[in-house]
């Protein structure tokens, strides 16, 4: 069983749908099939969308993103259909009622689930985006996973709420447009996975889209981290991809590393959870001045 977590550089294309053959191209290039998962990053559902004309308002490209939407999850449903692969989609807009939300599509050849960003961040707020909702803990044959959404990783209890659920596998599409950014995803992604004992998989955008407002400067590192414990690597990097550039991260033997992640060898975060939150151990505030 492999977990595989892209850094993905969308591009322009001279017509609709060619991203779909490169996305194929990237599958084949791997070896994609029934033992892959992978998850693409934040935002990539918006190279669907990258043809004709330019430009535009972030406005217009809610629009044109929550457009293609639909047809970047039936090229997704495609490509599983022909490797027998499990993969987490690219983000992008899309219609929820009347608002826009961050989703992205969880397909296996098993079956499919909605994944929502809760908690967007300024920026997208100011574009009047709502909040989503959580994507169920799902049982696969790969393990227990999960998914949250870029900014949700920076908030403990989104996650807390999986890994009590069972969680084993965190997937963390993102997309940031600066190191500081990058930075604060990576430090959310090794806390889950050291607080959870998981698996945890960050998969960011990268590269420069000048065409498009909304991702216009993406860059990041996909990587897949665990608790730094036990017979894990020191700094808990299980596997890592190119930095600011398109490629892989692969997790060759992700069966053996859920199990090593859930392993006590030095500590057990998970375990000793409810301790830290008992009456006796409520705060106070004193006055010293």
């Amino acid at each position: 069983m492999r977990l595989i977590a892209a850094t993905w550089h969308p591009l322009w294309h001279d017509a609709p749908d060619l991203w779909l053959d490169r996305y194929r191209a990237a599958l084949a290039e791997i070896g994609a099939d029934r033992d892959t998962l992978i998850v693409f990053p934040e935002y990539a559902a918006l190279e669907a969308a990258f043809h004709g004309e330019t430009g535009g308002t972030a406005a217009e490209w809610m629009t044109r993103g929550a457009d293609t939407f639909g047809g970047y999850c039936d090229g997704i449903r495609q490509l599983v259909a022909e490797t027998g692969a499990t993969i987490l989609g690219g983000s992008g807009f899309a219609r929820k009622g009347a608002e826009i939300v961050n989703r992205a599509l969880f397909f296996a050849p098993e079956g499919e689930e909605w994944l929502e960003k809760q908690m967007p961040t300024p920026y997208e707020r100011a574009l009047g985006m709502v909040g989503g909702d959580a994507m169920p803990v799902l049982d696969t044959r790969f393990g227990k996973i999960a998914a949250v959404i870029c900014y949700d990783s920076e908030f403990p209890l989104l996650a807390r709420r999986c890994a009590m659920a069972g969680a084993e596998i965190l997937l963390v599409p993102s997309c940031t447009d600066t190191e500081q950014g990058a930075s604060r995803v990576e430090i959310g992604c090794r806390a889950r996975a050291l607080e959870g004992q998981m698996i945890v998989a960050m998969a960011p955008l990268v590269g420069d889209v000048a065409e498009c407002e909304v991702i216009d400067v993406n860059v990041g590192q996909a990587r897949v981290f665990c608790p730094p414990d036990g017979s894990a690597p020191e700094d808990g990097v299980l596997a890592r991809g190119p930095r600011n550039a398109q490629g892989v991260a692969v997790l060759e033997d992700l069966a053996e590393s859920v199990a090593q992640a859930r392993k006590w060898a030095e500590v057990s975060v998970r375990s000793h959870w409810a301790e830290t939150e008992t009456p006796a151990n409520a705060l106070q505030t004193r006055i010293l001045r």
